[in-house]
């Protein structure tokens, strides 16, 4: 069977960040000290059309293939992680509430927008961890959500809120809270400032707050099973899944940052007490090559992996257990090559890598950071397992 078609838009979105890397490099610093994103490279990432790469065409967007939002968020996560990171997070936010919102309340989010603009950036944090309690016309909402990346350049979001009835959460037949994302602008929340973290500190994944918020039926979205509105077949994925295949190109980007780097240092640096260049070390070059192999064959596994899962989405095909469980398993491993690969620069570069100057603890910070993510828990090992166990073998057909 041949391959489902690749996203035609692929070499511009590409081209795109490398039109604006000088950019992105520049901004890396300041977005460290703000702790977010500053204006110009929250401009650079709209003209490279990075919040527009997921969002479904009739609005405007690329709807990319899972490869091509790989590829693409490996490219900008190389130049600065926080920047990538808030590619993938506005870019996915942003997709996926244009793909599900009710039809009236897409009208009114871009009744709200500049003349042109086709749809706008997101936050969002679909944790239900507010109450919303229903009134005529739709609910009142409060409540404290984290994980917020890139609210300080997003007009909108979306939160996700336990219905309550008679004061209880509501629940579902098979026990589960009912819940909703309750889109809501930012002018009606409140920003918190809470993101002083040790890595990622340019992504302003901060807390927000909501009082009593009035959110219309027309702006929420059944959640966690959401049947998309407008859109093709990327929108498809559940919410996690929506967001894993440009999430998992930022940890090799992040990776071939550190070891590229650390090929410039040590081609320059003499240890003192050593005669030679660190690049001269058989050590260091065995544990160079190591993590080299290691993270390029990390990377070869996914994008197997999100080609197959782009056939099965345009054939209309469910993922089976095995292949789904073998993609998380691919992102999890993806992740941990890309820790051992800035673990790896830090601890050759030496005493050098400790100065706040240096690239090495700043990629090492970022990517243990984004490494806690739940998308990429090492229990994603333990499901593969058991569904590899589960399979079929060629020797079970041969028994039987």
């Amino acid at each position: 069977m041949s391959s489902a078609p690749r996203t035609p838009e692929r070499d511009q979105l590409l081209k795109g960040v490398d039109e604006i890397a000088g950019v992105i490099r520049a901004d890396a610093a300041v977005s460290e000290e703000l702790r977010h994103l500053p204006e110009s490279s929250v401009e650079a990432l709209e003209h490279a059309g990075i919040f527009r790469m997921v969002l479904p065409r009739e609005l405007g967007g690329y709807e990319a293939d899972p490869v091509t939002q790989h590829e693409v968020i490996d490219r900008l996560a190389y130049h600065d992680a926080s920047a990538g990171w808030c590619g993938f997070i506005g870019g996915g936010s942003s997709a996926f509430a244009a793909a599900n919102i009710p039809e009236e309340g897409l009208q009114e989010v871009q009744a709200t927008l500049a003349s042109g603009s086709g749809w706008t950036c997101f936050a969002g944090s679909p944790f239900p961890a507010g109450r919303a309690t229903p009134v005529e016309g739709g609910f009142r909402v409060s409540g404290r959500w984290p994980w917020a990346s890139g609210i300080h350049h997003s007009p909108w979001v979306f939160a996700g809120a336990a219905i309550l009835k008679d004061g209880e959460v509501e629940l579902s037949d098979v026990g589960f809270p009912n819940g909703k994302l309750m889109v809501m602008p930012k002018a009606e929340i409140e920003v918190e400032d809470s993101w002083h973290t040790a890595g990622l500190r340019g992504t302003g994944s901060t807390h927000f707050n909501a009082e009593a918020v009035f959110v219309p039926e027309h702006r929420t979205i059944p959640f966690p099973f959401t049947e998309p509105q407008r859109g093709g077949a990327v929108f498809r994925l559940p919410v996690l899944g929506f967001f894993g295949p440009a999430f998992s190109g930022f940890p090799q980007g992040v990776g071939r940052r550190a070891l590229d780097e650390f090929v410039t240092f040590a081609r320059n640096k003499t240890r003192l007490g050593q005669p030679r260049p660190v690049s001269e070390r058989e050590v260091v070059q065995r544990d160079l090559a190591l993590a080299h192999a290691a993270l390029h064959a990390a990377g070869l596994w996914v994008r197997e992996e999100l080609t197959k899962l782009w056939d099965d989405l345009n054939a209309g095909v469910e993922p089976s257990e095995l292949s789904t469980a073998s993609r998380l398993a691919a992102f999890s491993l993806n992740a941990d090559t890309a820790t051992r690969a800035t673990e790896c620069a830090y601890r050759y570069a030496g005493g050098d890598a400790l100065f706040s100057s240096s690239p090495f603890q700043q990629l090492l910070r970022d990517m243990r950071t984004a490494a806690q993510h739940i998308l990429l828990s090492e229990g994603n090992y333990e499901t593969f397992g058991k569904a590899l166990l589960a399979q079929t073998t060629e020797s079970d057909a041969t028994e039987a």
